[in-house]
């Protein structure tokens, strides 16, 4: 942690992405209470987090194919710069009384889709600000400046909407946001590096945005290691980590708890994410990554079975923060094998489908085992869930050893060589 910390450029992003992450959860906290204060409608609030993450599924693939195109750096500029504006925008239309809850869900699809192309660009330049070797104490520290602000942020936003109003809130999002276009501003690199083209890739020919977004995903489904990686994120995504989005209705239905017992469900949950986020931190290097994120699948199989079976709520709460811990390992051990693996021409095109993965599918996981919960109750469906993450969590540790040859290698590529995907008949 000490070294990567020793990188004055990763010091700037550093300052700069925690105090937007926690601008973020300020900025959320408000968004939905003005759009309760505007409707009273529980539709409206789910209406409001898929006008923020639809974007994301939908331009992701296109917004890396941008990434790998452009000056990544450069771009997250203009998306920072550009997220500033938006929540000047919120606290303007709230001073005004211009505020309704058609403005704000326009606003909030603006939003996302300014992450859609924020998020690769922000990922792929943490590989490039620290290089791959102190990549895993990079991500998981990153991780940690995510969950410490999920606390603080809706504990400050919460009190200034008490204190000042939502507008003042959003207005401290705004600045907190322009915290991290000063420090992008103060970030540096020489000139051969600033392009995902020239990291050690040859330079390649311009082509059209559809033939090298599909190169992407021919590359995904061609690599012994990156397409095994992204397919144990969709059945955890789905499987799994829908459970955080479920706690509401184990806290009210299963242990009679109400918000007191869902805070601390939350609370457990987010103390063993933040254990998992310093323990990769400071753990750095990419050997053993392999088997630890097939392991976890296996934890997080036996916690969600525990964590149904039992009717004692104070060891619900400790199984909640083993969840936390396991959600988070697997996470970003898996997007650390993937950025170290994957070829740097083609990064900013994987991350983001990594991205789209681990943002957009939780969310359809949640969906599915709700609609599921409706008939057969909480417990079912998500024991049923966690009997297939086991399953593939078994399967997966069989073929660690292949995997690990295909993701671990010092090199950064496979031992068993990965073809570029063929060019189309008639191109250069």
């Amino acid at each position: 942690m000490r070294r990567t910390f020793a990188i004055p450029n990763y010091r700037y992003y550093v300052i700069g992405n925690w105090a937007s992450t926690l601008g973020l959860w300020v900025q959320r906290v408000a968004i939905g209470w003005v759009t309760w204060e505007l409707t009273h409608s529980t539709a409206w609030l789910g209406a409001m987090a898929l006008a923020e993450s639809g974007p994301t599924i939908l331009f992701a693939l296109f917004a890396g194919t941008l990434v790998d195109r452009i000056d990544y750096l450069r771009l997250l500029r203009i998306t920072q710069f550009c997220t500033m504006l938006y929540s000047i925008s919120l606290a303007l239309c709230t001073f005004t009384d211009l505020m309704s809850v058609w403005v704000m869900f326009g606003l909030t699809i603006i939003r996302g889709i300014i992450v859609s192309f924020s998020r690769p660009s922000r990922m792929t330049m943490v590989y490039n600000l620290v290089g791959r070797e102190l990549l895993p104490s990079a991500l998981g520290m990153n991780s940690m400046i995510f969950n410490t602000s999920r606390f603080i942020g809706p504990a400050i936003g919460g009190a200034l909407l008490v204190a000042v109003g939502s507008a003042w809130t959003f207005t401290l999002g705004a600045a907190l946001f322009g915290v991290f276009s000063i420090c992008l501003r103060l970030i540096h690199f020489p000139p051969a590096d600033k392009t995902s083209g020239a990291t050690g890739s040859e330079p390649r020919q311009r082509r059209s945005m559809l033939t090298e977004t599909w190169e992407g995903l021919q590359y995904i489904a061609q690599h012994p290691g990156i397409r095994p990686q992204l397919m144990l994120l969709v059945v955890t995504s789905i499987f799994a980590k829908p459970l955080t989005d479920l706690l509401p209705g184990f806290a009210a239905q299963v242990f009679d708890n109400g918000p007191h017992g869902l805070a601390m469900l939350l609370s457990f949950h987010g103390v063993g994410a933040m254990m998992g986020s310093l323990w990769l931190a400071s753990r750095g290097g990419l050997k053993g990554l392999t088997a630890i994120t097939l392991s976890t699948i296996i934890l997080m199989a036996f916690g969600l079975l525990g964590f149904v079976a039992t009717d004692i709520f104070w060891l619900a709460c400790a199984l909640s923060g083993l969840l936390g811990f396991a959600f988070i390992t697997q996470s970003v051990s898996n997007q650390t094998l993937i950025q170290s693996a994957v070829d740097p021409a083609l990064r900013g095109r994987v991350i983001s489908i990594y991205g789209m993965v681990a943002q957009g599918v939780p969310s359809l996981g949640a969906f599915m085992i709700g609609i599921a919960a409706e008939h057969f109750g909480l417990r079912i469906p998500v024991a049923v869930g966690a009997l297939i993450c086991l399953g593939v969590g078994v399967r997966g540790w069989f073929l660690r050893r292949q995997l690990a040859d295909a993701l671990e290698t010092d090199e950064g590529v496979p031992k068993k060589s990965v073809e570029r995907p063929a060019r189309p008949a008639g191109e250069k």
